[in-house]
């Protein structure tokens, strides 16, 4: 039973509030590090700390209230003068909110925290004092096991039975057991970091900035009386109120118009079929189509949420990374303002944390390799976000060694995963995105920070699970960027309906760029695979029914040339029925694999959205597709 019964609204409050502030009081302590004379920042730090201590004290959290007061002391101390910031200092008091934030999280499971480390609370008591004594040399870091992934569940390596599906989806039947069953958990994503600076494991540096491992996901392996408190803390959202008034301004004219046409069908009921009346009732229709459009927009734009909330807590994980690897790296925050959808907040967490790890790790130099180069000592890493049309773009990029094209080709053919063949016809930008490969790395000796070669590769896949794509630039000697591309919300997406027989599809309007007929005689078979020739470039054709395992009922009459990247291919279909906005329906009780989720179009059917990068791997195994084949088609969809 839950310690706060009867307070469980009050709980949930003050870990939203307190979460953030204690990600703003860790930002500030990295930039306070930078600036150890900054009273303004010690005061917004101490103001912090001490808001957080009066909501603990509203929960009778004594635990956290006494933590709280021994460091709220030391930075009152600090602020009147009468101490000054040193290394141990600061360690200390980034260790205090990394204790701070594990007693969140017992919080959140419903108990009340149990007493901070007596070592930490020692410390405190020794800074307060000013008699801090430096703390022996951290024992050398060991080896962080990566974990497994966890195996997928036998039903999804089986193709779905279409059929069943639909009539699945659209309520007919019940589900097959082969359909209904849930897919596995995402792969988890690599751990392993250097200890910090006072004896952390990676996977404890990044609990200490973000209250959960990396690789954790809402609910998923929660401890009892945990996953409906995480629920319900994840499904809430900040809304200005502004665009309240907006939906609310909005309802009123809909139900407005909704009004005159209850009239107008009235007037028509009872014989009025005059011009007039028609004209009224068109002028009624569009005014209410215009209005339910800006209401869609105006509900959309609820969702979106400053990127800024997701960045605040990378500072410190850069600064505590930089540190155990002895680098002074400085972490730039650019277009914190920029809006994203909520709900991609939390799957991009996973990427940038280790295109940040990578950053600092295998990026930045040491301070030697710096001064050697001519660089300064201090390297600078961006993390960067703008909107460009109606995508999100967030960039990473540092001023470290960069890469290099030949060695990254090198290092994929001793691993196995490309060919000399392949690696002849790559040119530097493939060759970048070969470290976007499973099991791809360019270190010889595994490490807590890196060299297990799972961290790219899981960017790669939650970009693609988010309909995003990234992309790879890099200069030797100067720095590398990686940039990813994202729609600005999940919740409508645009889509291609295509046809098989007389079934239609949605696949994602991103990826197509044309649509042509298909003559029979023009179809070539270049090593097992079916080909087309467009404008003197051969690409490979991909049938529809045979990524569907449905059986093939003559040629296809269309392919659909469909881009992801610099790559393109074709899909064979057998007709298009256009375009629509598709609003997405998640499956969340089956997710089939090659299914992303449906839609109802405007007539009342129920469509599949396909999921390609599935299709395109549930037929690698049934059709035994080459390996280059294979993994080009990895590559090419998102």
């Amino acid at each position: 039973m839950s310690n706060f019964e009867g307070m469980e609204d009050l709980l949930q409050d003050f870990l939203v509030e307190a979460g953030d502030l204690l990600s703003g009081v860790d930002n500030k302590l990295v930039d306070l590090e930078q600036n150890p004379s900054d009273h303004k920042l010690l005061n917004e730090i101490f103001r912090g700390f001490h808001t957080i201590k009066g909501g603990a004290g509203f929960l009778n959290a004594t635990e956290l209230v006494t933590l709280c007061h021994l460091t709220e002391n030391l930075f009152d101390r600090l602020r009147n003068n009468e101490l000054s910031i040193n290394g141990e200092i600061m360690d200390s008091i980034l260790a205090a909110t990394g204790a701070v934030r594990a007693m969140f999280d017992m919080l959140e499971r419903g108990l009340q925290p149990d007493p901070a480390d007596p070592a930490l609370l020692a410390r405190l008591k020794a800074a307060l004092a000013g008699d801090l004594v430096v703390a022996a040399a951290a024992a050398a870091p060991s080896a962080v096991p990566a974990p497994s992934p966890s195996p997928q569940g036998e039903a999804n390596n089986v193709a779905p039975d279409w059929n069943a599906l639909f009539a699945a989806v659209a309520g007919a039947v019940a589900l097959p057991e082969a359909a209904a069953a849930t897919t596995a958990p995402d792969t988890a994503a690599a751990s392993g970091f250097s200890h910090s600076v006072v004896g952390e494991t990676p996977e404890q540096i990044i609990h200490a900035a973000v209250g959960r491992r990396a690789t954790d996901k809402p609910g998923a392996s929660a401890p009892a009386g945990r996953r409906d408190t995480e629920k319900a803390r994840d499904s809430s959202i900040r809304v200005d109120t502004a665009r309240l008034d907006q939906v609310l301004n909005l309802s009123g004219e809909i139900g407005l118009t909704k009004n005159r046409l209850n009239a107008l069908r009235t007037e028509i009921i009872n014989g009025h079929v005059d011009s007039d009346t028609l004209h009224a009732l068109d002028q009624a229709v569009s005014q209410l189509d215009l209005l339910v459009s800006d209401m869609q927009n105006a509900v959309m734009k609820t969702r979106m949420q400053p990127v800024g909330r997701l960045f605040q807590k990378y500072p410190r994980i850069a600064r505590d990374l930089a540190r155990s690897l002895g680098k002074d790296v400085e972490l730039a925050l650019v277009g914190e303002d920029t809006e994203i959808d909520k709900t991609m907040i939390e799957d991009l967490s996973d990427p940038i944390i280790h295109l940040i790890r990578n950053a600092v790790d295998h990026g930045i130099e040491s301070s030697e390799d710096r001064r050697a180069a001519g660089k300064p000592e201090k390297s600078l890493v961006r993390l960067e976000a703008r909107q460009e049309g109606d995508h999100i773009v967030i960039l990473i990029a540092d001023d470290g060694r960069g890469m290099n094209a030949e060695r990254l080709r090198a290092k994929a053919i001793e691993k196995g995963l490309i060919t000399d063949e392949e690696a002849n016809t790559m040119d530097d930008r493939q060759s970048f995105n070969l470290i976007l490969l499973p099991g791809f790395s360019t270190k010889d000796v595994v490490s807590d920070v890196s060299g297990r070669g799972v961290g790219m590769d899981v960017v790669k896949t939650n970009i693609q699970k988010l309909n995003g794509s990234i992309d790879i630039k890099s200069t030797p000697g100067k720095g590398s960027t990686f940039i990813i591309s994202l729609p600005l919300t999940l919740a409508i997406l645009p889509v291609l309906l295509v046809q098989l027989g007389q079934q239609p599809f949605a696949v994602p309007l991103s990826m197509v760029r044309e649509i042509m007929p298909i003559q029979p005689a023009a179809i070539q078979e270049v090593g097992g695979c079916a080909t087309l020739v467009v404008r003197g470039e051969v690409m490979p054709m991909y049938p529809l029914s045979h990524l569907l395992g449905w059986p093939a009922e003559g040629t296809p009459g269309y392919g659909v040339l469909m881009q992801a990247a610099e790559h393109t291919f074709i899909l064979a279909i057998d007709g298009f029925m256009g375009r629509e906005d598709a609003v997405i329906k998640s499956l969340d009780d089956f997710r089939p694999k090659g299914v992303a989720g449906v839609t109802t179009l405007s007539n009342g059917k129920i469509v599949l959205i396909l999921d390609m990068k599935e299709l395109f791997a549930m037929a690698g195994d049934v059709r035994g597709v080459s390996r280059s084949v294979f993994m080009q088609a990895e590559s090419l969809v998102a």
